[in-house]
């Protein structure tokens, strides 16, 4: 049961440490400096959150791209992109529906010198 533990875990991490943000400026799809869309197909009939969740577990992903496009009678189209490095979302594209999130880097662990006080420094 390894795995399903670790599943649970991410989703707290997830919650708590808020990994996205959007980009400044208007909300749109996300573009590279060169205007690029940066993102692979698009992966359909997902929700944000489980587009937020594929970018975070994806160690490439640098953002995603979400749209949600009200349909006829009630429907909603919804398309998830990844948008994954070596690009790097510079702007968005003004875009109705649609949201582009950074993927935040990942906070470094504390060293373990800071950590343990009482042991000696390293040889020079």
């Amino acid at each position: 049961g390894e795995s399903s533990r670790s599943q649970n875990g991410i989703a707290l991490l997830v919650k708590q440490r808020m990994p996205f943000e959007p980009l400044r400026g208007p909300a749109g799809a996300c573009r590279t400096a060169s205007g690029a869309r940066g993102g692979g197909p698009a992966l359909w009939g997902i929700s944000l959150s489980e587009c937020k969740a594929l970018c975070e577990a994806s160690g490439a992903c640098v953002a995603a791209q979400h749209a949600s496009t009200p349909k006829k009678r009630g429907r909603v189209d919804m398309a998830c992109e990844l948008i994954l490095a070596p690009a790097r979302v510079s702007h968005t594209l003004p875009l109705a529906n649609t949201v582009c999130l950074l993927k935040r880097a990942e906070p470094s662990p504390p060293a373990l010198s800071q950590q343990r006080a009482d042991s000696p420094p390293p040889p020079p």
